[in-house]
């Protein structure tokens, strides 16, 4: 495929003011990042942040056709076997190229894989396919490009003290090199690192510790001010010479033992010393801020802060990281995983709308931010609860295939054991009733709040009552009553209770029939 046309742009430098196009340089100082990477402990910090976040939780190739994942798989093992390397750590070497360059060169190695690879190999460019890749010293490599900015050829100058092109400075044409990058301004050749706006703020930090430095010196070690003589009695020249010595030979914990005319002061900041913390603190500031992270991501506790600040403080470094993996992600997808697969017989350019299932595969990095992922899952399920998406819907937005089969889901699985456990047990039961009553059934219990204990061959369900059956009636071994057993009609108790009151009382007999009383007795 061939572009019809492209703007003009900017189209190199011209050597000794000639009007011959040449290999451009770098617009930033490659050289010197690396020198601030290796010596300054924060932006060494800053690096080693942002690439731990960028591979956390590691990575996957995901694709409609399963085939298409296999095979890059199958490649992947072959390149490592090539390149005597992981393939992770390649990439690893990459990114790490990118975030302190933005700019990262991949160079192809080709290599005939007919005799190994159990498929054929139809490569796009050239006679052998990728069997590996490596990388060029970004700080070293230098650009050709046309007049329509499009590069014409990599090379690496391996000598940094000339401008010179030496015989044996590697070329390559840009057919054979991927060029990765981030933030590449319109028209230019390279990536802007942004690296390049924090040095000037991280030297002016440097300074001001030195300063600092500098200060507690000079606190820590005062001015002595030591007075001879007075306007009455000058010194002598001895005297001065004599004061010299003694000072020089003055220990940290000794003491001066002197005449009266002789009077020794320490000079300092009589606590009147300029208090530099705050100043410290602000080119802090502009370096975590600099370098894209906040203070306390670089062990800086200097404003304090709770809890809710310093989670939105990694939300927002989250967001940058994830930024750059979706750069990441296309790049290694287009320039790496398409060619791959176009050589394996895959179309990647294939549309799913109209043909059905498509082979593009993508490199897809995981949720770094559980947290914010564990949230967004939750809402997906409750959505599906609350009906408000379906089944498909809801393992789509998951991540998940949306053809799953549905006796294998849990809630499946749990219905058919509880129906597999209730047709058990109704079998067992008819099975128990069509015997005769015998020795083989169950036992009845004693009261009818008791359980019935379970047939033979089956296990005792578990007891749903709790306490007595009827509480205004309970039963125990000897049935159901509604108040104690006592004889309330007995004639001889009666006798008894009647003998007693006549003793005690004058007992009125009335008659229905005569309304006058007669009195038997009186007391």
């Amino acid at each position: 495929m061939k572009v019809a046309s492209l703007a003009l742009g900017f189209q190199g430098t011209n050597y000794f003011f000639n009007n011959r196009a040449i290999f451009e340089r770098p617009a930033y100082d490659f050289v010197r990042l690396m020198q601030a990477i290796d010596t300054d402990s924060y932006v060494k910090q800053a690096m080693s942040k942002y690439k731990d976040l960028f591979w956390k939780e590691g990575w996957e190739i995901i694709s409609e056709n399963p085939e298409a994942i296999s095979y890059l798989n199958q490649r992947i093992d072959f390149m490592e076997i090539a390149m005597k390397r992981p393939f992770v750590d390649f990439l690893i070497e990459v990114s790490d190229q990118l975030f302190k360059f933005s700019n990262a060169f991949i160079v192809k190695a080709r290599g005939d894989l007919s005799e190994y690879f159990p498929d054929k190999l139809s490569p796009m460019t050239g006679e052998t396919p990728v069997i590996g890749y490596y990388l060029i010293p970004t700080e070293q490599v230098r650009i050709f490009r046309d007049k329509h900015n499009r590069p014409k050829s990599y090379r690496q100058e391996t000598d940094p003290l000339t401008y010179m092109p030496l015989a044996n400075n590697p070329v390559w044409t840009a057919e054979k090199v991927i060029h990765l990058h981030f933030d590449r301004k319109t028209g230019r050749a390279f990536g802007t690192p942004f690296l390049v706006n924090v040095l000037d703020d991280v030297i002016a930090l440097r300074q001001i510790e030195e300063d600092i430095q500098n200060l507690v010196h000079r606190e820590l070690f005062p001015l002595y001010k030591y007075k001879i003589g007075t306007a009455e009695q000058p010194a002598e020249p001895e005297e001065i010479t004599q004061a010299a010595i003694e000072i020089e030979n003055l220990r940290a914990e000794g003491g001066l033992i002197l005449p009266f005319r002789h009077d020794v002061e320490v000079i300092g900041s009589q606590g009147a010393a300029l208090d530099a913390s705050q100043y410290l603190n602000h080119f802090k500031e502009r370096v975590a801020v600099g370098l894209g992270l906040a203070p306390h991501h670089l062990g800086m506790v200097m404003n304090g802060g709770n809890r809710s600040v310093t989670d939105r403080l990694d939300i927002a470094l989250y967001d940058r990281i994830k930024q750059m993996q979706k750069l990441f992600s296309e790049m290694i997808r287009l320039n790496i995983f398409n060619e791959l697969l176009f050589e394996g017989g895959f179309d990647p350019i294939t549309n799913p709308t109209e043909s059905g299932v498509s082979d593009r595969c993508y490199f897809k990095f995981k949720e770094i931010d559980v947290d914010t992922q564990v949230k967004k899952e939750n809402h997906i399920v409750q959505k599906y609860v609350s009906n408000l998406i379906t089944l498909d819907e809801a393992r789509i937005a998951l991540g998940y295939d949306s053809d799953v089969d549905m006796n294998r889901i849990n809630a499946t699985l749990q219905t058919n054991l509880q129906v597999d456990a209730a047709n058990a047990t109704a079998k067992i039961q008819s099975k128990n009733q069509s015997k005769v009553k015998g020795n083989d059934s169950p036992p009845e219990p004693k009261t009818s709040d008791g359980q019935k204990s379970a047939v033979a061959g089956q296990k005792n369900m578990p007891n749903n009552k709790r306490g007595v059956g009827n509480s205004m009636r309970p039963m125990n071994q000897n049935g159901r009553k509604n108040s104690p057993d006592i004889r309330r009609y007995d004639t001889n108790f009666l006798s008894v209770i009647e003998s007693l009151l006549d003793n005690e009382y004058t007992v009125i007999e009335l008659d229905i029939e005569n309304t006058e009383p007669d009195i038997k007795k009186e007391q």
